[in-house]
């Protein structure tokens, strides 16, 4: 028999944790694994220097390198290391919480949030998970604001999900009239009453506008808040504008000048 390199095969473990979504503190993997920290940090550092992994500047967590999701686009880690900045001058303005997402096999992926620096406490776990495209704001932006080749590749994906939140994708009409509105309007909005995990999601509101960039959406970035908090309308008014700024910073900074 061939001797296996225990080393490798622990880091492959490691890997293939990052690799199943989401973004683990350093407690988390050595819980996970049965791994000493000191063993883990080196083996995370590796995979960070060989392109595998990424360190979260928001919370300090680790995931998978954005690169190898999200079709291999390189420009992925580029945009979340980009955006942390940008999201925390925007919640130190407005103290409410953001996040940046982008469109991935189905659904669209956090790559950064400011939750963990808001003083209010809006589902900090959200991070962690793929949310549904139709029902959200951030989802919701990036269809609106796409090129007619890229609406129909997403569309057609998404016709193929099971999940009861994507069903409106195989009703083009439906979505074409959600389109209609959202640009209309100037912002995606989430669905109301619409829930993950905890029926408590339902009473968070969202808005959020595209990072366009050359023409395209790579991105959304949205604002959340309690809808017992201020209405819709109010919310616009005091904060739309610092969002929309925030998405023209991103832009430029990802090297669309004409923003």
């Amino acid at each position: 028999m061939v001797k296996q390199i225990e080393s490798l095969g622990r880091g492959l473990r490691v890997l293939g944790i990052l690799e199943g979504g989401g973004a683990y503190s350093l407690t988390d993997l050595a819980q996970r694994t049965e791994l000493p920290k000191s063993t883990l940090l080196r083996m995370l550092e590796t995979l960070r220097t060989g392109g595998f992994a990424r360190r979260r500047r928001t919370d300090g967590h680790w995931q998978a390198s954005l690169s190898r999701f999200n079709g291999g686009d390189p420009r992925s880690d580029i945009l979340a290391d980009t955006v942390a900045p940008v999201l925390d001058e925007l919640c130190g303005k407005i103290a409410w919480p953001s996040d940046v997402g982008i469109y991935d096999k189905g659904g669209i992926r956090v790559l950064e949030s400011s939750r963990r620096l808001s003083p209010f406490v809006v589902n900090r776990d959200v991070v962690a998970r793929h949310i549904h495209v139709l029902p959200s704001a951030m989802g919701r932006a990036i269809l609106a604001w796409s090129s007619p080749a890229r609406l129909d590749e997403i569309l057609a994906e998404l016709s193929h999900n099971s999940a009861r939140p994507e069903s409106m994708a195989r009703d083009r009409a439906a979505v074409q009239t959600l389109i209609d509105e959202t640009r209309a309007r100037g912002y995606a909005t989430r669905q109301l009453g619409y829930f993950v995990t905890a029926p408590s999601e339902a009473k968070v509101m969202a808005m959020a506008v595209p990072v366009m960039v050359f023409g395209e959406p790579i991105a959304a970035i949205n604002v959340v808040w309690i809808g017992t908090a201020m209405s819709e309308e109010d919310f616009a008014r005091l904060h739309l504008s610092r969002l929309r700024d925030a998405a023209s910073s991103i832009a430029v900074k990802m090297g669309d000048g004409t923003r």
